[in-house]
């Protein structure tokens, strides 16, 4: 018989190992989202122009091998003159893989210029990601938006838009998903994912996941409103398919942008961006109850090669220009592996970047 200490040497303990990394694109593009498509291939959409300033329109590459070389095949949402428009968009998929949803925000302003207004628009490809649908609208207060998450689509069928508001002094007072039930032909109603009762707390860079069916999460960098401050991350949770959402919570991370991916349970593969110490993308296992996280595992997917104090921030929105890296977020593969994107600045010039995953949790 097995000895209890046996049993335990012999348990695997919490680990994500790094199975490759590569690039995408390497044309100034950010803000990238992969899918898989039932047959097996990968989707990955970007941003192009500009790296995070996305001062372009959004393209897409596909992947035949597992995600391992990558062609550039078109162009989703191109930007536009009379009116001046640019956008970035964002790829999710439906739960039966027949529709490939590129989600986003377009902003009207001349390239080089500071933004007139933004709007929700998000694109359908039903043909394995060949084609694309013309935009459609979707309705948001008329307020400066942060998108920063594709459409959730749920194991209902209900759609999920979400956007930040970025009024000037106040930027992400609220994040709000806009709800469709009919296939995103009509959006009648918004729920908030995000919003302080003390109204001193900003929420940026929204993540949404479905956990099971009905049972969704979201989180967010979080910061001050007066000065854009960095604080714990934030979760929210809904039981009820995002019509409603818990009071937000901190996950106990000093992170900023922030991606969980559900492995199952109370378990998630986390991503964020580490902007403090020695920076970069981490890796973490969780697992979660409704008021708290616990971490893991934890270690680094791409390293930054910078350091930075928090004691060198003023105005925590004046260092978003020095940015050099950011947006993780991932999908599980059909092989078990997951496939995790980010853009980055190599080489002097702004790219997307891909990373393969195994993990044991």
């Amino acid at each position: 018989m097995m000895s209890a200490a046996h049993k335990l040497k012999e348990a695997k303990l919490p680990n994500i190992e790094i199975l490759g990394s590569g690039r995408i694109d390497e044309r100034e593009s950010s803000f990238p989202m992969a899918v898989q498509l039932p047959n097996g291939d990968l989707l990955c959409s970007f941003g192009v122009g500009g790296g995070p300033s996305a001062s372009g329109g959004s393209d897409w590459s596909r992947s035949t091998d597992g995600g391992e070389s990558w062609n550039v095949e078109g162009t989703i949402l191109d930007i536009t003159t009379d009116p001046d428009t640019t956008n970035f968009l964002k790829l999710t998929i439906s739960p039966d893989g027949g529709t490939v949803y590129a989600y986003g925000q377009r902003s009207y302003r001349k390239v080089g210029e500071a933004k007139q207004r933004d709007e929700p628009v998000f694109c359908t490809s039903a043909d394995g990601g060949h084609t694309w649908s013309e935009p459609s609208v979707i309705p948001m207060p008329s307020v400066p938006l942060e998108i920063s998450h594709g459409l959730l689509a749920t194991s209902s069928g209900r759609l999920l838009a979400p956007s930040a508001l970025f009024p000037p002094g106040r930027l992400g007072e609220r994040v709000l998903a806009a709800v469709s039930d009919d296939a995103g032909k009509t959006w009648p109603s918004h729920s908030v994912v995000f919003q302080d009762p003390n109204d001193e707390l900003g929420y940026l860079e929204q993540k949404l996941a479905e956990i099971e069916p009905g049972r969704l999460i979201a989180t967010c960098w979080t910061a001050t409103l007066d000065g854009v401050l960095d604080r714990e991350d934030s979760f929210t949770l809904s039981n009820d398919d995002g019509s409603t959402w818990s009071a937000p919570m901190p996950t106990g991370i000093m992170g900023q942008t922030m991606t969980p991916i559900p492995l199952g349970g109370d378990r998630l593969l986390v991503l964020y961006n580490k902007r403090y110490g020695d920076q970069g993308i981490m890796m973490n296992l969780v697992t979660f109850t409704e008021s708290k996280w616990e971490v893991h595992f934890e270690d680094t997917m791409f390293d930054g090669r910078a350091t930075r104090s928090r004691d060198d921030v003023d105005q925590g929105q004046g260092e978003w220009n020095e940015f050099q890296f950011g947006f993780p977020t991932a999908i599980k593969l059909q092989d078990g592996t997951y496939l995790a994107t980010h853009w980055s600045r190599e080489s002097g010039h702004f790219g997307i970047r891909w990373t393969r995953l195994r993990v044991d949790f």
